[in-house]
């Protein structure tokens, strides 16, 4: 039987579809040496895993392989089994529904075009994750959670901190700057709580959400948000990043979409997150013996899901590693970039939302946008976050001003 090959700690490729690729042919569901867990890879395979989710558990974390439970507090959606799971979500959803994530459009709309206008006052060259798409999902955030226009600022600055300082997160600045954060979030939960349902911000409808005559408690608010916040942060900047750099590596795909910006922008979110989404893969923990595949696993196996394999799995997507722009998505089988079962992100609407948003107007008013000429996008290391740590990006001076409604 073949071995795995990716190894996305010491050799991580810019484009592993290919290495996934022969991974998923020769060995779909094997034990990997690289990874030191049972790598599942074809799409089939992962979505039925993901179905049976009695047979795992996520409380070790999703985010990386740990050898002990999250502290209880912290097991909150991925990283929660049911019925904890069960109970958070139904809550989270009552509090968070698909129509108040419809009506912040008009926001989302101001906020890009803000971020534009900021851009084109500064030059023709900008960076795109920090000028553009972390202040996207930093800006949605603090607007959900009614955080004051005087703090907004800071808040955006801390709710950001641990993607942005991947090499000092053991200084003693940024454990205390963490600390910061965190007794901000706890304060304001705590404050909104005892101030009674008088708003329709998040954390009110978290602390106040109601099922069956259960709420959640302070702790678990606190946590709920933290999560979603770090979730957001990373996950949908990254869809706006990996998705603009499939673009301008295709740009016969590129002048595609810009001749029909508003017809093909759902379907280019889609194959973004398809293409290029932003997490390769998650962890999990076998709760009982089972099977994936004919494979057996056994209690306690480490298992890493291939999102990123699935979504190229040729049985599914025609030209799988190919990125096509206008690829019809109501025929086709859901990527897996938001997960599947239980677990299917909670976000996914808000993420949707920015990124439609976000990459239309881009390109809507920035002509001739494109990665500066020379400049080589790194990618960030390790298996689970796929994203480029910056893009630099150009555009002809003659921006164009925002439509108007």
């Amino acid at each position: 039987m073949n071995e795995p090959q990716f190894s996305p700690y010491t050799e991580k490729l810019d484009d592993p579809w290919a290495q996934l690729a022969e991974d998923r042919k020769g060995c779909p569901v094997a034990h990997s040496k690289h990874l030191d867990a049972v790598q599942i890879t074809g799409y089939q395979d992962v979505r039925n895993f993901l179905t049976a989710h009695r047979d795992y558990t996520g409380t070790y974390s999703t985010l990386w392989p740990r050898t002990e439970p999250l502290p209880i507090d912290e097991q909150v959606f991925s990283s929660a089994d049911a019925p904890r799971h069960t109970r958070q979500r139904k809550l989270f959803v009552k509090a968070m529904s698909a129509s108040r994530v419809a009506g912040m459009r008009p926001f989302s709309e101001r906020l890009v075009n803000g971020l534009i206008d900021d851009i084109i006052a500064s030059g023709d060259t900008f960076e795109l994750g920090a000028d553009f798409a972390r202040p996207i999902t930093e800006g949605h955030v603090a607007e959900l959670l009614d955080i004051p226009q005087s703090e907004r600022k800071r808040f955006s600055y801390l709710s950001g901190l641990f993607e942005r300082s991947t090499a000092a997160r053991d200084s003693r600045e940024f454990l205390d700057q963490m600390d910061e954060w965190q007794q901000q979030l706890a304060a304001m939960v705590a404050e909104r709580r005892a101030a009674g349902e008088v708003d329709d911000d998040l954390i009110t409808r978290l602390c106040f959400a109601e099922a069956d005559g259960d709420r959640l408690t302070e702790l678990e608010v606190a946590a709920l948000i933290r999560a979603m916040i770090r979730a957001g942060n990373t996950s949908t900047a990254a869809t706006i990043g990996n998705t603009v750099h499939a673009l301008e590596a295709h740009p016969d795909q590129k002048e595609r979409f810009l001749a029909d910006i508003d017809g093909l922008t759902p379907s280019l979110v889609q194959e973004g997150l398809r293409y290029d989404g932003p997490v390769l893969g998650l962890w999990r923990r076998c709760a009982r013996d089972t099977e994936v595949g004919g494979h057996p696993l056994r209690e306690n196996d480490r298992v890493y899901t291939s999102n990123a394999a699935a979504n190229h799995d040729p049985e599914m997507f025609d030209r799988p590693d190919e990125f096509v722009v206008d690829r019809d998505w109501s025929s086709l089988p859901p990527h897996l970039s938001f997960g599947y079962g239980i677990h299917h992100c909670i976000g996914m609407n808000l993420a949707l939302l920015e990124c439609e948003v976000g990459l239309a107007t881009l390109y809507r008013r920035l002509p001739g946008l494109r990665i500066r000429p020379g400049f080589t996008a790194p990618q960030a290391p390790g298996p689970v976050v796929r994203t480029w740590l910056r893009i630099e990006m150009e555009y002809d001076a003659s921006a164009l001003p925002a439509r108007r409604a």
